[in-house]
């Protein structure tokens, strides 16, 4: 234990220590102005242990020129833990020929305490006056290099090492008894390789200690890594700090085609229950495309029954003739053993649209796939409604232009049709349309609905992992604060209301993480 010697007991150890062999220094002036003297210039202190008691010396301040000296103030520069002048009052005047004794004690901080007195006085000539204070501390002490520890700048999200050394460059065995972090941003910072405490380092000794930086967030963090020990400090500490950074911005861009194509696919279950709405659908097909030709010309439509996926209606546009007819009776017409299962034939239709399959150049590059199911039953497919709808997604190559809409029964009790559970997940998963087979599904503006579902992309899947909450929307230039959210299961945009249309530029700006090694 180091152990203080209170001020007083300290001054009167001041009487020990006359005989310095003090040379007073002549002044330079001319005789009519302040001059000082102080002596001697360099005071060594010896070699003091952590046990030993202070040692207090003093040096002289003298006025030796023709008019009063006055001190200033007086100052320790370097080590002013291990070197203390005990002298309360350090400024004062001394008239011609009059001195002063100014005692310092030491009581080492460190192995190798290194100081400076600087007395300010009014000499003209020798302003600041200086003594070198110098000693040896028998005791432990700690460096901690570097200080500071500075990480430049990371990606945020990744995490960057560096290797802290704490070496003993005292004379003492070194106890470290605490490793800690003292400052706001001690979250980002950590000890990947920690070292087992207490532990004791010999003289010229090292422990080495690798420091994590992991930024979560854009700017600088700064802490403080304090080391507590034995050593007469008690505790040293080094200062830590690093910048967080995206690893890029990004835009992503879509320009919208004016008459944007879209590829409709229905799929009309063939239980007799259906007689009604297979008819219904028929007579309003052409409600329903005057309602999609008011966003676009370009649309195929075809009508699968049947289990394996093959349409029965031939590609029907706007060029064929007596398309209406086609559709009625393509409508009311085929089915198999999964016509409760529409689902099922979706799939199969949408994967034979390769070349040389039944359904080759129905489904597009570029258009919207739009698959509307009718029926009164719920999906009663062999596998989960989910398999099937990503089967559809994997072959059209992207989730933004797949809808799957549905007029089926509700999801509540309803005495005309059974729920149309599987249809109703299906399209909540495709932000498709749902339509209650029970009420007067027909109607125009009904048939509206599915036609905007078959044309407006709502969905944008963007090209990179972003950062959530550095994502900006704009539409034609025009930012868009609402009516838009982040889907993070299909890394996509996904626009709620205002959905764009055609010939409309919609752009996605962001942040993104780094690939960490």
């Amino acid at each position: 234990m180091i152990r203080r010697v209170a001020p007083v007991a300290l001054l009167a150890l001041t009487t020990a220590c006359s005989d310095h062999g003090f040379t007073a220094t002549e002044g330079m002036n001319d005789g009519s102005t302040p001059a000082i003297a102080v002596s001697p210039a360099r005071i060594d202190f010896g070699v003091l242990g952590a046990d030993d008691e202070a040692v207090v010396r003093t040096f002289l301040v003298e006025s030796v020129g023709g008019a009063d000296l006055s001190v200033e103030g007086m100052e320790i520069l370097g080590d002013d833990l291990s070197f203390v002048i005990l002298d309360e009052d350090q400024s004062f005047s001394l008239p011609a020929t009059a001195s002063r004794e100014i005692p310092v004690v030491f009581l080492p901080m460190g192995a190798n305490p290194v100081a400076q007195v600087l007395i300010h006085s009014n000499d003209p000539d020798q302003p600041v006056s200086v003594v070198d204070l110098l000693g040896e501390g028998a005791v432990p002490e700690l460096q901690i290099q570097p200080d500071p520890l500075d990480f430049g700048e990371a990606w945020i999200g990744c995490t960057d090492q560096q290797d802290v050394y704490l070496e003993n460059v005292g004379t003492d065995d070194l106890v470290i008894s605490d490793l800690r972090y003292e400052g706001d941003a001690h979250d980002v910072f950590d000890e990947a390789l920690g070292i087992t405490l207490p532990l004791t380092l010999a003289p010229g000794e090292t422990a080495q200690l690798l420091i994590d930086f992991t930024p979560d967030d854009v700017g600088e963090f700064r802490d403080k890594l304090v080391v507590d020990s034995n050593e007469p400090r008690g505790s040293r500490n080094a200062v830590i700090v690093g910048d967080g950074a995206y690893a890029g911005e990004y835009v992503d861009r879509w320009e919208l085609p004016v008459d944007p194509p879209s590829d409709i696919m229905f799929l009309v279950d063939q239980s007799g229950s259906m007689d009604d709405d297979q008819r219904r659908l028929g007579e309003n097909f052409t409600t329903f495309i005057s309602e999609l030709s008011a966003y676009t010309d370009d649309w195929q439509v075809v009508v699968v029954n049947d289990d394996d996926g093959c349409y029965n209606s031939g590609i029907l546009t706007r060029r064929t003739s007596g398309y209406q007819t086609q559709f009625s009776n393509s409508v009311s017409r085929g089915g198999g053993t999964y016509t409760e299962a529409l689902l099922l034939p979706a799939a199969n239709g949408v994967e034979k649209t390769d070349p040389g399959e039944c359904n080759h150049g129905f489904l597009r590059e570029g258009a919207m796939l739009h698959i509307i199911v009718v029926s009164d039953e719920p999906n009663q497919t062999p596998l989960a409604w989910s398999n099937y709808v990503d089967q559809i997604i994997a072959k059209k190559g992207s989730a933004a232009n797949v809808r799957i809409s549905a007029i089926a029964g509700p999801t509540g009790t309803s005495s005309c049709a059974q729920p149309g559970t599987g249809y109703a997940e299906a399209v909540d998963a495709t932000g498709g349309v749902f339509l209650n087979i029970c009420n007067n599904w027909a109607t125009s503006a009904n048939l509206a609905l599915l036609a905007e579902a078959s044309v407006f992309q709502d969905t944008y899947e963007l090209s990179r992992d972003p950062v959530v909450e550095t994502i900006e929307v704009s539409v034609n230039g025009t930012r868009r604060e609402l009516g838009w959210s982040y889907d993070g299961s299909t890394n996509a945009v996904v626009f709620s209301g205002n959905v764009p249309g055609e010939a409309d530029v919609v752009e996605v700006s962001y942040a993104a993480y780094a690939s960490c090694d």
